[in-house]
């Protein structure tokens, strides 16, 4: 019998907008740090810092997702206070964000950001899981994509209005609000005992694999810097690329990568990146087409806005509706994808429909972007974008809710976002390489190209999703919910 599932309603339900809540405060942030950043850099000084506040969080998260879901799997019960204590971290993040007396500060503070990310994405949607039905879950998973909507389109609008008439300060600490009152709504929401949690988590028989997510931090972290910081053409590169700092990046990104290696054969499922996980196809497959997708979508989320300032000299309105308009059609379209997914028991359908939208306006775009291109029609491109936007993220928050095994599902779920993350910051080292070497009018074809190849991959990878029952692995919780 699942403690989770035959909770009061009510509970249930506090639990659920906590989430929610959570989610949307966490949007919210990322949506409009593109231009608190730099209104905080114009006020405090630090210009040259303030982009390694954006992408610093990111290095961090090769600890905290796989360390949440090591904990959510050896006991479920743990998870409700380890979401909560997640708010708090991100609400204190926010207000070190909003009093900071330099940028240095901000930059500091984010580092601890990627607690917030982890206690979203691992702990949040397999709280969901655990609460309701397989079906059930994949609708109320498909609200993300609305609520992620709605995110990115009042945190931009939000971000501007309180820049303009109080001041950037404003912004983080209405961030730190709304965390804060996820942290308090989770706090009174379900809770189970640890006794009645343990019979469904995996023990406490094993130990967190540190050294495993150091070495891979440390790859992660040679790897993007080295790329970010390489492209020279402007001449303010602060690591060119051939330079002895850069060389010992990508060196020591490879010596990290042969180590995680090494831990992962050696300690087999008590490594960062377990086995018996990295063993389970569906994990493989929605791990690899996670990271594959945000990486691919990154060449247009990313530096669409950039090409229409610096090329098409266009004002940062209309740079900012680009993302408005991916945001839109998210509103109705999320919970549709969840619900299908639910009911099939797989995401293959939804993801190889994204996928092909996906594949189809990135041709487009790369067929007729250039400088003087008419703004309505890349505003209707954006829209379709939407599309396939809404399709990644209500993929990737319910399918492995929904298609892994039950004994691995927290933690191949950590696994999964935690590929979310490996993504966007293979794909903004990138992508970034290639409009700093190119500029932006020659280097935006180049990176819609890399985007389309990457995503022909994903949809390859795709066909392979099977439902759970078929892959030999049947959904034993649902059975004995259901008996």
């Amino acid at each position: 019998m699942n403690p989770f599932q035959t909770a009061a309603p009510a509970k249930k339900s506090i639990t659920l907008i906590g989430v929610y809540l959570g989610l949307f405060g966490a949007i919210f942030a990322s949506s409009g740090l593109a231009t608190a950043l730099p209104a905080a850099a114009k006020g405090i000084g630090g210009a040259a810092l303030y982009p390694l506040a954006s992408t610093i969080a990111g290095l961090l998260s090769m600890v905290a997702m796989p360390l949440y879901g090591f904990i959510g799997a050896r006991n479920p019960a743990d998870k409700r206070l380890l979401f909560v204590a997640s708010m708090v971290v991100g609400g204190v993040v926010s207000l070190a964000r909003g009093l900071a007396p330099n940028m240095m500060t901000i930059v500091i503070a984010s580092v601890f950001w990627a607690f917030l990310a982890a206690g979203v994405y691992v702990i949040g949607y397999s709280m969901i899981r655990d609460m309701y039905s397989q079906e059930r879950s994949g609708t109320l998973l498909g609200v993300v994509g609305t609520i992620q909507a709605v995110g990115m389109l009042i945190g931009p609008a939000v971000t501007g209005f309180l820049i303009d008439n109080v001041s950037w300060r404003a912004v983080f600490l209405t961030t730190a609000g709304l965390l804060f009152a996820a942290a308090a709504v989770s706090f009174v929401g379900l809770r189970v005992s640890r006794s009645d949690g343990a019979a469904m988590g995996a023990g406490s028989a094993t130990r967190f694999d540190l050294p495993g997510c150091i070495v891979l931090t440390l790859f992660m972290g040679g790897i993007v810097l080295s790329l970010s910081l390489g492209p020279s053409s402007s001449g303010e590169a602060y690591l060119p690329f051939g330079t002895l700092g850069n060389n010992l990046m990508l060196v020591v990104a490879a010596l990290s990568l042969i180590a995680l290696i090494v831990i992962v054969r050696k300690k087999g499922d008590k490594a960062v990146l377990p086995m018996s996980v990295l063993r389970n196809r569906n994990t493989l497959l929605l791990a690899s087409s996670n990271a594959l997708g945000v990486f691919s979508g990154m060449a247009v989320f990313f530096f669409i806005p950039t090409y229409v300032i610096y090329v098409m000299e266009g004002t940062a309105t209309q740079a900012a509706l680009t993302s408005t308009a991916i945001a839109a059609v998210g509103l109705f379209l999320g919970p549709l994808f969840g619900k299908a997914i639910g009911k099939a028991g797989n995401a293959r359908g939804v993801l190889t429909l994204g996928t092909l939208i996906r594949i189809g306006i990135t041709v487009f775009l790369a067929l007729v972007i250039k400088p003087d291109m008419k703004l309505w029609l890349l505003y209707a491109i954006m829209l379709v974008v939407g599309v396939y936007n809404c399709q990644q993220g209500v993929t990737f928050a319910t399918a492995p809710q929904i298609q892994l095994p039950e004994d691995i599902r927290v933690m191949g779920n950590s696994v999964v976002q935690l590929a979310q993350t490996i993504g966007g910051g293979f794909g903004l080292a990138v992508f970034t390489t290639v409009i700093g070497i190119k500029g932006p009018a020659d280097g935006m074809p180049i990176a819609l190209m890399i985007a389309i190849g990457t995503a022909l991959v994903l949809l390859v990878l795709g066909l392979f999703l099977q439902p759970i029952a078929r892959a030999g692995q049947p959904a034993a919780q649902d059975k004995a919910d259901a008996a």
